[in-house]
């Protein structure tokens, strides 16, 4: 069998406004958050079967990932011929924690397995495949739109690929620096009628100044904002943000949705950020360190590296 092999970058959330619709399609998030060079990269081996049969691995264990089997049964609806097909994902970073691995998985699946099946989709309509099935899972809005672009981004309108719209941030080889503690429910959150009300109500005061002033200092300062006020910190997590704090560097954020934070810095205050964390070492946190994905999610030949845990 032939490998075929995509890569999805991982993208945290500052912030954003939940936006229903009766359509899949035009169902995400509106906000802003920034994708990152570490992610999901998988390899999608498939042949022709009686039957539809799937194997999934993360990290080389055997998994049931349900947004991905979501993402094999939307394929199975247009093939001639069933296949059985082995899969298997590699994160770089946690899961369930605000780094966006779900929707990572899904579209970084969608683009391999077009190419394993001999599918002949447009990319954005794999794009398309991959949100939808993010968006019944419940596992996350926007990640799939903004991964799919990559770069620090403003989705403007939301949506999957072609019918969300992007603009992107300009940066100057800036750093995404981020400290995990643990994992939170995403679907819990997206699930709950009075949360959303409370995010909308902010999240789109943030946006229409973040638009005005499309520029990283201001993303972050609009992340914190929405941090403190939804204010759904962990104890660990609200102790972690006011160590930073006190150490000088204020312009962490909350991942949405991870017991993690994040900030985006450069030059000397990257290097200045890098020897506290690891001078100090917060809590017991981990250290994550990855530069900005500029290309999106996109197909992979053999050679690159992208994508592995390390």
């Amino acid at each position: 069998m032939v490998n075929y092999e995509a890569f999805s970058p991982a993208h945290i959330t500052g912030f954003f406004v939940v936006e229903e619709s009766e359509i899949p399609e035009r169902r995400g998030s509106r906000g802003a958050g920034v994708s990152l060079a570490r992610g999901v990269r998988t390899i999608v081996k498939a042949v022709k079967a009686r039957n539809w049969k799937a194997g999934i691995r993360v990290n080389g264990k055997p998994c049931k990932v349900m947004v991905s089997e979501t993402v094999i049964d939307e394929f199975s609806r247009f093939m001639s011929y069933p296949y059985e097909i082995c899969i298997d994902h590699y994160l770089g970073v946690p899961i369930g924690a605000g780094y966006g691995t779900s929707g990572a998985a899904a579209l970084s699946l969608a683009l391999a397995l077009n190419e394993a099946l001999d599918s002949g989709l447009p990319k954005v309509e794999a794009g398309r495949i991959a949100h939808n099935a993010e968006i019944k899972c419940q596992t996350g809005l926007g990640t799939v739109l903004a991964a799919f672009y990559g770069g620090i981004e403003i989705r403007e309108r939301s949506g999957a690929p072609a019918i969300g719209v992007v603009r992107r941030i300009e940066t100057n080889g800036e750093k995404v620096v981020s400290l995990y503690c643990g994992s939170l429910p995403t679907k819990r959150f997206l699930a709950d009628s009075t949360f959303k009300r409370k995010v909308n109500v902010l999240g789109r005061k943030l946006i229409e100044g973040l638009l005005q002033e499309p520029n990283i200092i201001n993303f972050l300062i609009r992340s914190r904002m929405f941090s403190d006020g939804i204010n759904i910190y962990t104890p660990e997590l609200k102790m972690l943000l006011h160590s930073m704090d006190r150490l000088g560097f204020s312009s962490f954020a909350m991942n949405m949705f991870g017991e993690a934070i994040f900030t985006i810095a450069g030059g000397e205050r990257l290097r200045s950020l890098l020897h506290v964390l690891r001078a100090n070492k917060p809590l017991g946190s981990k250290l994550i360190v990855s530069d900005i994905d500029q290309l999106g999610a996109r197909l992979i030949d053999k050679s690159e590296g992208t994508g592995y845990a390390s």
